[in-house]
């Protein structure tokens, strides 16, 4: 009883909150939504655009050097010359170029760098697809080189990320083009949202405080990674720190708030916001791929899912990026795993290689392939040692791993293991089918049972040599932690999500983070 008033105070406060704005709106007029912030990006966006502008002619000017003077080294087919009309022709990839970026809202948008990175490869493939358009109904082919276009799409998509994230770097650096947020809400969603803002500052935000219900909060100050952050008063509130500190974009992060009432603030705050964002109580739910739909005669909002591994076509493109990227990577890799296979035959007694059955796609089991990195008696010279250490045993059964001092690991091992060289014989499992360049962790016949209700899910894709979780603390993640993050990863899987963990997986492997 005493919640369901406490419940009905709060929404008749609302209510009431959201009359006496509508009002006074009159007798305390605000700025327009966005005006000042608005202008305050018009130099972030120049600077943006200028730098676009100098990659696409970067890529272009490359792009002819490598037909000029290397193509025709290569192979006959390419002559020594282009067409002398060429550079009169191509001022138009910049004019379509930087026009296909804006239309995708890559100027106002404010995207994570591996979003912002897929919606940039997505806007200069429609510019080629124009421009290749344009050479062959406007029969140009003998005035335009397809092949120096062809160039200049794929330098300009390597380029063009890269570019933004230097760019956004240093525009993030000198306080250029920041906007500053409001967060709804001092709990623990709040506390997660300005963490998340924190740690991914190529959003561009600035937190300037936090609003929240609760008068014990107010005026206190709330701590997140180590920062503080003032609580400058309740809800209601919200419309005069906008008119005094010309906040425009604020996150609501009170999942727990009734529905009534959140429909009624979300209203409320919409009237004076350039954007307001909802954090709703959808935790661990597909968010790759869906679709929002919405019917206007019944006012309500839809969340269409779908099962991307569920797809033929899916599993098809899935299968055939493996096949590709795997067999370059092995071409590349064979003299490195040549000269690995010596120096384990040299330090220590044994095979070269090591196999070990492992849960695959469907519960199927099979051989997963790695460089031996331990002795051949591990099994003994593992039981010795957890008897004789209990924080060795400890750490064993939480982490299924020994993360400091492994007395199983030979000295070769110990160097492969660091630079994970030693699971690069997996390769062969993947060509073979058994595993995926990107998926859930090749799991243990043991850990079976410790999968429980995630099963389901991650037993949906081919295990991975590398996926979410090796990038995202990989042996610094508790069993649990793992389960989590490999059944997010099956449930909002596309092909550029394995493209985006693959090369953060360089990353990864080169700073050695949660390497054992």
């Amino acid at each position: 009883m005493a919640n369901m008033s406490q419940d009905l105070a709060q929404h008749n406060f609302i209510e009431r909150a959201d009359k006496d704005l509508f009002l006074a709106k009159d007798a305390y007029p605000l700025p327009l939504a966005g005006g000042r912030q608005s202008m305050a990006q018009i130099p972030a966006v120049v600077v943006l655009a200028s730098i676009d502008l100098a990659i696409l002619t970067l890529a272009l000017s490359l792009a002819f050097l490598i037909r000029l003077n290397v193509l025709p080294l290569v192979t006959p087919i390419f002559p020594m010359a282009v067409p002398p009309t060429l550079f009169s022709w191509l001022w138009a990839l910049l004019i379509i170029g930087i026009f296909c970026l804006a239309y995708e809202g890559l100027y106002t948008k404010r995207l994570h760098f591996w979003q912002e990175a897929k919606q940039l490869v997505k806007s200069m493939t429609l510019v080629f697809i124009i421009l290749l358009a344009l050479v062959s109904l406007g029969k140009l082919s003998g005035e335009v080189s397809r092949t120096v276009l062809v160039l200049t799409y794929l330098i300009s998509v390597i380029l063009l990320p890269l570019g933004r994230f230097l760019g956004k770097s240093v525009l993030t650096r000198a306080g250029i083009g920041i906007q500053p947020v409001l967060i709804l809400g001092a709990g623990d969603t709040g506390r997660l949202v300005a963490n998340s803002l924190l740690r991914e500052r190529y959003l561009g935000y600035r937190i300037i405080g936090f609003l929240d219900e609760d008068r014990a909060n107010i005026a206190r100050n709330v701590p997140v990674n180590g920062t503080l952050f003032p609580v400058l008063g309740s809800f209601r509130d919200s419309d005069r720190l906008m008119r005094e500190t010309g906040v425009r974009n604020l996150i609501v992060a009170v999942p727990d708030m009734p529905s009534r009432d959140l429909v009624g603030l979300v209203n409320r705050l919409q009237r004076s916001a350039a954007s307001v964002t909802v954090i709703p109580d959808l935790f661990d739910l597909p968010v790759l791929g869906v679709e929002a739909d919405y019917s206007f005669d019944d006012r309500m909002l839809s969340f269409r899912i779908r099962n991307n591994l569920a797809n033929p076509l899916n599993i098809l493109a899935k299968r055939l990026f493996d096949l590709v990227v795997g067999s370059l990577i092995l071409v590349v890799a064979l003299p490195l795993m040549t000269l690995i296979a010596i120096a384990i035959k040299l330090d220590s007694p044994g095979p070269v290689f090591f196999s070990h059955r492992r849960i695959g796609r469907g519960g199927r089991e099979f051989r997963c392939y790695k460089f031996r990195t331990m002795y051949q008696n591990n099994d003994e010279i593992l039981r010795k040692y957890l008897e004789d250490n209990p924080q060795a045993r400890y750490e064993w059964e939480r982490f299924a791993k020994l993360r400091g001092y492994d007395p199983r690991v030979t000295r070769v091992g110990r160097l492969l293991r660091k630079f994970s060289l030693d699971e690069l014989p997996q390769i062969f499992n993947v060509l073979k089918g058994d595993m995926s360049l990107v998926g859930p962790r090749p799991y243990l016949l043991r850990e079976a049972a410790k999968l429980g209700r995630s099963a389901s899910s991650i037993l949906l894709a081919r295990p991975g040599i590398t996926g979410l979780w090796q990038v995202s603390g990989r042996n610094n993640i508790d069993f649990e932690g793992r389960l989590k993050l490999e059944s997010w990863y099956v449930r909002n899987w596309s092909l550029w999500l394995d493209i985006s963990l693959l090369v953060r997986t360089v990353g990864v492997v080169l700073a050695r983070r949660g390497a054992y």
